[in-house]
């Protein structure tokens, strides 16, 4: 990421980074706090978004920090407990609860996404291969992106009103896969919405109560939900459009939840990380095994749509994969963007380091810079 600043910028960006100095007594933390508190300065005056929210996971310590505004023209500014959209890192938080019932036998990561269809529901399949829970939460089940021919919303209307459950099984009935199941990888909301409706099933309640009892609740994520309390409303930011405009709060389906429609803090994305970093602990081992395995790899895949491209080595329980490289060591990681939102999450699990950050902005073009600098960030608190 090249970034130029003139002095204005730069005495900003010392000013910001002052007032998240570390404490005399806390000196075991000072490298964290410093590179913390310089990456989120760059990382929001280079996104042009009203916000930023920083939650860093380094060891046995962590930093949050929040700069900007929590929503456009604001001066509250955001921090560990300001609730913001997660988008597509639900994604990941679905493959979390899928390792947690494979885990436990409720069900196989290779079952057929038939066996949990309603009654009566057609699954296609390719040359007799089904497509499993396996393809559908590593992008391989050959389905796109979204639901394909719904009308664009009409000024003021809801988005997300027409992806319904019930439309993606009726589409799926006379759906054509382009090739077999495992094979070739598109990135696929859809197919994440069947793969929330499976677990569903296969768990006897709704996808939305299963997140809560296998991942929030036992890991103390107090505000991560796929629905706001009104007590939570007054701490929800609020982001910018891709037009410019401020992002209503729009309703989702309960078929999008899955696959992207979970609100968080920086405070419970860290006590996140931090369950997943923590490779040594026997609690929940098993789980995190299932979840952080590469079970398709880019070489001798058909196709890799939207899946992270050359930086791609592997695909995982919702996660993209990335080798070592140089500098920068294994990295799990998911990107997200909904209702002016975009958020990013990389894990490191061999070097203990994990990054979250979120911007209440939907701005395709800056995203880039903001996920190098998190790869950065890791990098450079990844002990050698």
């Amino acid at each position: 990421m090249t970034l130029t600043f003139d002095r204005y910028c730069l005495a900003a960006i010392f000013a910001m980074i002052l007032a998240n100095a570390p404490s005399p007594s806390r000196a075991d933390d000072i490298v964290l706090k410093d590179a913390a508190s310089m990456t989120g300065a760059v990382m929001w005056l280079s996104s042009g978004a009203p916000g930023l929210v920083l939650a860093v996971v380094r060891g046995d310590e962590s930093k949050v920090l929040g700069f900007g505004a929590t929503r456009p023209g604001g001066k509250a500014a955001p921090d560990g407990r300001s609730i913001l959209r997660m988008g597509s890192i639900a994604k990941v938080m679905a493959g979390h609860t899928l390792a947690s019932m494979a885990a436990d036998g409720t069900l196989k990561l290779v079952d057929p996404l038939v066996k949990y269809a309603p009654p009566g529901a057609k699954v296609p399949a390719f040359a007799g291969r089904e497509i499993t829970l396996l393809d559908l939460v590593t992008y391989t089940a050959g389905l796109p992106r979204e639901l394909p021919d719904v009308p664009d919303p009409k000024p003021g209307e809801n988005p997300f009103a027409r992806f319904e459950a019930d439309a993606y099984w009726r589409w799926l009935a006379h759906a054509t896969l382009p090739y077999a199941p495992g094979s070739g990888a598109m990135y696929s909301n859809l197919g994440f919405g069947l793969l929330g409706e499976a677990l569903a099933k296969a768990g006897g309640k709704p996808y939305a109560a299963l997140l809560a009892e296998r991942v929030a609740t036992p890991l103390g994520m107090v505000d991560t939900t796929t629905k706001l309390s009104p007590a939570q409303m007054p701490r929800t930011m609020t982001g910018l459009d891709l037009d410019g405009e401020e992002a209503p709060l729009w309703d989702t389906p309960t078929a999008m939840d899955a696959s992207g429609n979970v609100f968080t803090t920086g405070d419970d994305m860290t006590k996140w990380m931090r369950w997943h970093l923590a490779v040594n602990d026997a609690a929940g081992a098993e789980v995190r095994t299932i979840d952080h395995a590469p079970y398709r790899w880019h070489d001798g895949l058909k196709a890799a749509v939207g899946v992270g491209g050359e930086k791609m080595d592997g695909l995982g329980l919702g996660w993209i994969i990335s080798m070592a490289r140089e500098k920068r060591p294994l990295m799990l990681t998911k990107s997200g963007g909904l209702a002016g939102f975009m958020t990013y999450v990389v894990l490191a699990p061999t070097r203990g380091v994990g990054v979250f950050v979120a911007v209440n902005r939907l701005n395709f073009a800056m995203f880039e810079g903001l996920t190098n600098a998190a790869h950065d960030l890791v990098a450079d608190l990844a002990p050698r």
